[in-house]
């Protein structure tokens, strides 16, 4: 048994997430951060952003998001039962959120404020924020066309795939 999540990614074949003596999820490592069943397990395995916003629509398994800044997204995973009016919010994984400086895929596409760069080598971290003020994180890989350009200030578009992207209902 472990509380440090690296170690377990590294040594299990098989982890077991509990929460306030709970088990959330049992699964392997690539299991629990591709698909986390629920809030905890997102934020507890790996890096993620989380938006907060309320769901206008249903569609299957699909939820329409809707933010403070009124900004509307479409067709994401939702991880339980959710109803349209109830609060939900948004998972984003660094590593799979792109930056441009255009906006991407209608309903998959939010404008951000770049705050703070870090430049890790193989990676460049890119601290932003909504236009309601939420912090969103993404990596940005070597070859990335904005990797090495991309300053404190700008003013750009963060987008993702209808899969990278999940949301967990709340209350």
């Amino acid at each position: 048994m472990t509380h440090d999540q690296e170690e377990a990614l590294r040594l299990s074949d098989r982890i077991a997430v509990f929460d306030t003596g709970r088990i959330e999820q049992v699964g392997t490592g690539p299991e629990l951060y591709a698909n986390p069943a629920t809030h905890f397990v997102a934020d507890f395995i790996g890096d993620s952003s989380f938006l907060d916003g309320r769901i206008v629509g249903l569609d299957g398994g699909l939820a329409d998001l809707r933010f403070a800044a009124g900004t509307l997204v479409r067709g994401v995973p939702l991880h339980a039962k959710g109803q349209p009016g109830q609060p939900a919010e948004l998972m984003l994984r660094p590593e799979r959120v792109e930056l441009s400086p255009e906006p991407g895929p209608e309903g998959a596409s939010l404008p951000v404020a770049v705050q703070d760069v870090t430049f890790l080598g193989n990676t460049t971290d890119v601290a932003a924020v909504t236009a309601w003020n939420t912090p969103v994180a993404v990596r940005l890989g070597f070859r990335h066309p904005l990797a090495g350009r991309v300053a404190r200030g700008d003013r750009l578009w963060i987008y993702w795939t209808p899969e990278a992207a999940q949301a967990f209902p709340r209350g």
